[in-house]
C-alpha cells in the first residue's frame, strides 16, 4: 500500500510540479505527517524531491527528472474504461473524441491489461439516470462550456429574472441528468445557475482572470452542505416498520439522523429532517399504517385531518360524482432563484 502510495505522490509531482504536502495529503487521504515521511522517504532512495519554504512553497521534483512509472495495471485500465460516463460526454461535444481516445490508450497498454478493459466495457454499464426520467439538453450549454474553457465572460438570462447579468464561468457540474454553471459575479460573489433554467447565454468575448487557488470539487462540496442545511429546517420524529424504513431514504431532500433498532414487534424510532411541513405529510401519508408521528404534534394532527379527508371523499360510491371536490388546484411554490449552492 505503501509502496503504491509513493508512486502517487511522484506522478502527483510530476504532474502538477508543485504542491504543499496538505494539498498531497488531501488527494492521497492521508495525513500530512504520513505523506511528510513518504517524502523522506523518496528522497532517501534517490528520488530529486524538493521543498521550496515560504510563500507559494511546497514540494516538487527537479525539473529535468520525468519518471517512467505510467504504465497502468489490469485493474486501472478497467477502472477507466468503467468510470466513462457517456452522456456527459455527449452533452460536452465529446463522445466522438472519448472514442478515439479509448482506442489509443488500449493500443498502449499490454495485452493483459487490454483484456481486463474488454471486460469491463462488455460487463459493467453505468446508468445515472432515473427510471421515467425524460430530459432536454439546453441549446446553451455548448456556449457556456466555450467560455469555462476560454475564461471569458457570458450574459444570462435566468429564470424569470427581468434584467440579464454578466457572470464569470469557473466551472460546468453534471449532477445525474442536470447541468449546473458555477460562476463568480461582477461583484464577487459565487452563485449556481441550474443550466435548464437559463433562457438565453451570450459570450461576450471578454477574458477574465481566473481566482487563484479555486477547486471547482472542494466548492461544489462545500456549497451542496451549506444548500441543503439550510433546506433541510423541519425535524420530526417518527416510529416506522417494515419496509416503510426503507422508503424513508427516498424522501426529497430529506435526511435521517438516526434509527433506533427494530423492537419485539418490528417497530423502530427514527429522527428525521425534512424540508417542510407539507413536503413531510406528502411522503408520510404515502406509508399508510407503517408510520406513527410521534413529534411534532401539529403533524400528527395534519396527518389525521388529511387522513380523514381522504376516507371522506372515497367512503361511498358517489365519490366518483364529485369531481370538482378533488380538483381544488393548489398554488405551486415559486421556483428558487440562483444560490450559492445547487438547486435540485
Amino acid at each position: 500500500m505503501r509502496a503504491e502510495r509513493l508512486v502517487q505522490i511522484v506522478l502527483l509531482l510530476q504532474t502538477h510540479g508543485r504542491l504543499t504536502a496538505g494539498e498531497l495529503a488531501r488527494r492521497l487521504e492521508v495525513s500530512a505527517r504520513t505523506v511528510q515521511r513518504d517524502l523522506d522517504a523518496l528522497s532517501v532512495a534517490g528520488f530529486p524531491v524538493y521543498a521550496d519554504r515560504g510563500r507559494g512553497g511546497g514540494w516538487s521534483l527537479a525539473a529535468d527528472y520525468r519518471t517512467r512509472l505510467t504504465g497502468l495495471s489490469p485493474a486501472e485500465t478497467a477502472a477507466l474504461f468503467v468510470a466513462s460516463t457517456a452522456h456527459v460526454l455527449a452533452d460536452l461535444g465529446l463522445d466522438a473524441a472519448a472514442g478515439s481516445a479509448e482506442a489509443k490508450l488500449l493500443a498502449t497498454v499490454p495485452a493483459h491489461a487490454r483484456r481486463q478493459a474488454d471486460l469491463a466495457r462488455e460487463r459493467v454499464l453505468v446508468d445515472h439516470a432515473d427510471w421515467m426520467e425524460r430530459r432536454e439538453l439546453s441549446p446553451w450549454l455548448p456556449v457556456l462550456r466555450r467560455a469555462v474553457w476560454d475564461d471569458t465572460r457570458v450574459r444570462l438570462a435566468y429564470g424569470s429574472a427581468p434584467d440579464a447579468v454578466v457572470v464569470e464561468p469557473l466551472g460546468l457540474v453534471a449532477k445525474k441528468w442536470s447541468w449546473y454553471l458555477v460562476a463568480r459575479t461582477m461583484t464577487g460573489e459565487f452563485r449556481t445557475y441550474r443550466v435548464e433554467r437559463i433562457v438565453r447565454a451570450d459570450a461576450t468575448g471578454e477574458r477574465f482572470e481566473r481566482p487563484a487557488g479555486f477547486d471547482l470539487a472542494e466548492h461544489w462540496q462545500r456549497s451542496s452542505d451549506r444548500y441543503f442545511a439550510e433546506l433541510r429546517r423541519y425535524p420530526v420524529r417518527l416510529r416506522v416498520r417494515g419496509y416503510a424504513g426503507v422508503r424513508l431514504r427516498w424522501a426529497r431532500n430529506a435526511v435521517i439522523e438516526s434509527r433506533t433498532p427494530p423492537d419485539d414487534d418490528g417497530w423502530s424510532e427514527v429522527a428525521m429532517t425534512f424540508e417542510s411541513a407539507h413536503e413531510t405529510r406528502s411522503h408520510l401519508l404515502g406509508l399508510a399504517g407503517d408510520v406513527v408521528v410521534l413529534e411534532p404534534a401539529e403533524l400528527r394532527d395534519d396527518m389525521r385531518r388529511a387522513a380523514r379527508a381522504f376516507l371522506d371523499q372515497n367512503d361511498t360510491d358517489s365519490a366518483a360524482t364529485r369531481p370538482a371536490a378533488l380538483r381544488k388546484s393548489r398554488a405551486r411554490p415559486a421556483r428558487r432563484p440562483a444560490t450559492d449552492g445547487p438547486a435540485p
